[in-house]
């Protein structure tokens, strides 16, 4: 209850004794013996009086109270700062907490202005880092890739220089993403939206992960809808990237003899969903939370995949979230696995 809204009813309740008090003492004593004017003069003023009083109470307490808490309610928030009302009669007390709140929001300015910064410095670090190595490391992937050509290896040196090259390209892929990372943390993250078919993008990508799937014993297919799926407004390559992400990450956590479904559905009619279901090793209550964190990867993972930086659901989230749409995930109602979902918005 708001302190105005008590002090409105403190002073309903006086007026009903004031007045009441006057009522009855006009039904006991007849007017004529005695007059009753005075009385009735006193309990308005009376009133009068404590209604001054309850504006000054509301005037003093209850505005600044009022408008301490909008300000608390808006920093915490994001938006921004309010201005606290205070008088002269303000009570000491409720200055000092006005200060002390005034002093804690300076402090967490301050301390976010410097994380912001902290966080700038690091992304730097990383373009910078990740710029300079991609250009050796692309050079020893062309020279292992052509020594690899080399009729006269021998098949246990043809099998060094394979692992080599695999390698370096796992190296140049994380250094990708790292600069994908830098990108994404400046403002630098351009797309190109179009229109695209999804139910095309989706044939073609699982088709390209059959092989994968094959080599791993993992049932991969693709349902889709019976009815037309609109065409989707994504950046092709973004997308691409972020349905790679998804399938092979379901392909790679999914026991041998699993199944990986693709599917596709339209919520409403401006929204299409691609859900990624898998039979695999799941999420574990205590890793969904920061699931989708930079560098995070679940216990369960790591033990079933050492490979790994971390960030591609991190990449995927918000490359779907700048596309207007978003990516979550749900356990499986069976118990088994998990089940992504990516929605983007459809071209009108």
């Amino acid at each position: 209850m708001l302190l105005r809204t008590l002090f409105i009813y403190i002073f309903t309740f006086f007026v009903i004794i004031g007045y009441g008090i006057v009522w009855l003492f006009v039904q006991i004593i007849p007017v004529y013996q005695v007059e009753y004017w005075p009385a009735l003069l006193f309990v308005s003023l009376f009133l009068l009086v404590i209604a001054g009083l309850f504006f000054l109470l509301v005037y003093i307490l209850s505005k600044p109270l009022y408008t301490l808490s909008k300000a608390i309610d808006s920093f915490a928030t994001g938006k921004g700062w309010n201005p606290v009302f205070m008088s002269r009669l303000t009570p000491k007390e409720i200055r000092l907490l006005i200060a002390a709140f005034i002093k804690l929001t300076e402090r967490v300015k301050m301390t976010h202005k410097r994380d912001i910064e902290v966080d700038r410095v690091k992304s730097d670090f990383i373009s910078t880092a990740a710029h300079q190595l991609r250009t050796p490391l692309t050079g020893i992937r062309w020279a292992l890739e052509a020594l690899e050509q080399d009729s006269n290896l021998s098949e246990e040196q043809k099998t060094l220089i394979k692992n080599a090259v695999d390698k370096s390209h796992d190296l140049v892929s994380i250094v990708n993403t790292l600069l994908d990372i830098s990108s994404i943390e400046s403002g630098k993250y351009r797309y190109k939206f179009v229109s695209i078919n999804i139910d095309d993008v989706l044939q073609k990508t699982v088709q390209d992960f059959q092989h994968l799937a094959h080599g791993r014993g993992v049932t991969l297919e693709y349902k889709p809808l019976t009815m037309r799926v609109f065409s989707a407004r994504a950046d092709r390559e973004r997308i691409q990237w972020v349905l790679n992400n998804l399938i092979e990450n379901a392909i790679r956590y999914t026991p041998s003899g699993g199944y990986v479904t693709v599917s596709t559905e339209m919520l409403g009619k401006n929204i299409v969903l691609v859900r990624v279901h898998d039979t695999g090793i799941g999420i574990a209550p205590g890793d969904r939370s920061s699931i989708f964190e930079r560098f995070y990867r679940a216990g369960n993972a790591i033990v079933k995949e050492s490979a790994g930086s971390g960030l591609g659901l991190y990449i995927a989230r918000t490359i779907a979230i700048d596309h207007g749409g978003d990516l979550n995930f749900s356990a499986n109602t069976d118990g088994v696995g998990t089940t992504f979902t990516l929605s983007l918005p459809v071209m009108n």
